[in-house]
């Protein structure tokens, strides 16, 4: 996989629809109901989001799996906080294939992932928090 196209910008549109793979209420329940905070924990993980993708692409790419198994395992926190559980069960497999350094299948499993994150940033991109 090329890393020229990694901005989450400036990715295609799918034809499946983003709605439902983040929960705003699990967001906002993980944050004690805080819009404010919720908004920053999504603001951190949209401007990190590229970084880490090209570094774990880049780690898969070079096969590094110590890396590649700490950005794997890196994402799955705030997914799981955000309800995407699809995001989050794709980057615990790439987790556990790097760690177990099996090589074959891992830029599948990457573009797997890239694609789903995709999708996540989105919606995170159009959430909108309100105070109860």
């Amino acid at each position: 996989m090329n890393t020229d196209h990694l901005s989450l910008e400036h990715r295609p549109a799918t034809s499946q629809p983003a709605a439902g793979r983040v929960d705003v209420a699990l967001i906002l329940e993980g944050t004690g109901h805080d819009a404010e905070l919720a908004s920053e924990l999504i603001a951190i993980f949209q401007n990190d989001l590229p970084a880490t993708l090209e570094n774990l692409q880049t780690a898969i790419a070079e096969e590094d799996m110590e890396t590649a198994t700490r950005l794997a395992h890196s994402l799955k926190t705030p997914l799981g906080m955000f309800g995407a559980a699809d995001a989050r069960d794709q980057s615990h497999k790439l987790e556990l294939a790097a760690r177990q350094s099996e090589v074959t299948g891992l830029e599948d499993m990457f573009g797997e992932l890239f694609t789903e994150l995709t999708e996540v940033s989105r919606e995170l991109q159009r959430v909108q928090l309100d105070q109860p």
